[in-house]
C-alpha cells in the first residue's frame, strides 16, 4: 500500500477523507463497526466558535458539519460549581452521532476498509496487525490513547483520565444546554456532563482521576451519585433509564513534541492532541488527519516531506493545546477540596469562563498567577 491508516477514529476518518483517490489506501480498525461503541460526549464546537478556538487554521470548511450526522445544536453552556452557583455561557455546540460520522465518511472515502483487525505494532515500513502485515510507504497512527504504534516507537506515555458514560432515554434537561459540572464528590479531577442528543436522550458521564478521589470511591460508584444524588443533576434524571454504557480513557496531557516519526504520522488521541482542561477530542482530531492527508498527498505527489505535518499541525493546534494545558495544570491546584474550587471559582465570571471554554486564558489569571502559592494557603 501507499499508506496504511492505522484506527479509523475521527482523525483516521477524516485522514481517509482527504487522502487522494489516487493512492493505494487502507484503513484498518479493531471494531466491526466502525465507530461504534461511542466512547465521547459527542460535541463539536461550531464554525463560529472554531474560528475563535483554532484563529490560525487556514480553511474552516472542516467544521460544517452536515445535518445527517447532527442529533442536537446546543446553545448555552452552563458550568456549575459544587455549592451549585451556575455560570452561563452563550456557546453553540453540534451534537454529533459520532459512530455515524466515522462510518459514513470512511465509506464515502473510497478506500478500503480493513475491519475487525487488530494492530499490534510496527516493524519497520510493516504495520503488524493480528491477521498479518500490511506493507505501506507511509503510515497514519491514529490508533487512540493507548496507541500500539506510540508503543512499539518507545514514545514517552501521556497521561490518562478514565471516564464513564450512560447514554439515557427520559431525560428532562433542557436541551438548547450542555451542563459541566465541578466537583470531587462526583468527578474528581475533572468534570461531569449531561449532553442532551434532543427527544428525551443524553450522553451523561463523568471523568474521574483516582489521585483526586477518596481511597474506597470508584468511577461507577462516582457517576451513579451523580445520576441519583448529586442535588444540581439528578433532578433532571429522575425519571430517567440508562440504555448503555461505555469507559473510556482520554489523554489531558501535553501533545507530542513532534508528531512525524521517520515514516509515520501521529494524529489525535495517539498523539494527545486533546483540549486537555476540558477532554474535548473531535476537533483537533478532525484538524490532524485532515493535514496528515494533505501533506501525504503532497509528499506523492513530490511537493513536500512528511515534516512538513509538523508545521501544519502545530500552526493550527499547539498555542490552544498549551493554553489548554495551562488552564487544567492550574486546576489541578485546586481540586483536591470543593471549597478550594468554589473560594477560587468565585473569582470568575461568565465572561472569564467563555474564555477558558474558548482556550483563551483570562487576564486576571495572568495576574494572579504569581501568587497562587498565597492563594493556595489562603483558600
Amino acid at each position: 500500500m501507499d499508506v496504511a491508516v492505522a484506527g479509523v477514529g475521527i482523525a483516521g476518518a477524516f485522514t481517509l477523507r482527504q487522502l487522494s483517490k489516487s493512492l493505494e489506501v487502507v484503513g484498518i480498525d479493531k471494531r466491526e463497526k466502525l465507530g461504534y461503541p461511542v466512547e465521547c460526549g459527542e460535541i463539536i464546537p461550531t464554525k463560529k466558535e472554531m474560528k475563535v478556538l483554532l484563529p490560525t487554521l487556514d480553511d474552516y470548511s472542516l467544521f460544517d458539519i452536515p445535518k445527517r450526522f447532527e442529533s442536537n445544536r446546543t446553545k448555552e453552556v452552563h458550568f456549575v460549581l459544587p455549592d451549585g452557583k451556575t455560570f452561563e455561557v452563550d456557546f453553540e455546540f453540534h451534537v454529533v452521532n459520532r459512530d455515524r460520522m466515522i462510518q459514513t465518511i470512511a465509506e464515502e472515502s473510497g478506500h478500503e476498509l480493513m475491519l475487525k483487525t487488530r494492530i499490534k505494532g510496527l516493524s519497520g515500513n510493516k504495520l503488524l496487525t493480528e491477521s498479518g502485515e500490511v506493507n505501506a510507504e507511509v503510515i497514519v497512527a491514529s490508533d487512540g490513547p493507548n496507541s500500539r504504534i506510540a508503543r512499539t516507537l518507545n514514545l514517552p506515555k501521556k497521561e490518562l483520565s478514565p471516564a464513564k458514560q450512560y447514554v439515557m432515554r427520559g431525560v428532562e434537561c433542557d436541551e438548547d444546554v450542555v451542563y459541566m459540572y465541578i466537583g470531587r464528590k462526583i468527578s474528581p479531577g475533572a468534570y461531569a456532563w449531561i449532553i442532551p442528543k434532543g427527544n428525551g436522550v443524553a450522553n451523561v458521564g463523568i471523568g474521574f482521576r483516582p489521585r483526586y478521589a477518596d481511597k474506597r470511591d470508584t468511577i461507577v460508584k462516582a457517576l451513579d451519585r451523580f445520576v441519583r444524588e448529586y442535588p444540581y443533576s439528578s433532578p433532571f434524571l429522575k425519571k430517567a433509564e440508562v440504555v448503555s454504557s461505555i469507559g473510556a480513557v482520554v489523554p489531558i496531557d501535553l501533545p507530542f513534541d513532534r508528531a512525524v516519526y521517520g515514516n509515520v504520522l501521529f494524529a489525535g488521541d495517539s498523539a494527545s492532541m486533546v483540549i486537555s482542561h476540558v477532554g474535548g477530542g473531535i476537533p483537533p482530531s478532525m484538524v490532524a488527519g485532515d493535514a496528515a492527508a494533505r501533506v501525504i498527498n503532497g509528499y506523492f505527489d513530490g511537493e513536500n516531506g512528511l515534516e512538513e505535518y509538523d508545521r501544519l499541525w502545530k500552526k493550527y493546534l499547539y498555542q490552544p493545546l498549551m493554553n489548554a494545558y495551562y488552564l487544567k495544570r492550574l486546576w489541578d491546584r485546586f481540586s483536591s477540596s470543593d471549597e478550594k474550587i468554589t473560594r477560587i471559582l468565585s473569582l470568575a465570571s461568565n465572561a472569564d469562563m467563555g474564555k477558558i471554554l474558548r482556550c483563551r486564558i483570562p487576564r486576571k489569571i495572568r495576574l494572579i498567577s504569581p501568587l497562587l502559592p498565597l492563594i493556595e494557603r489562603l483558600v
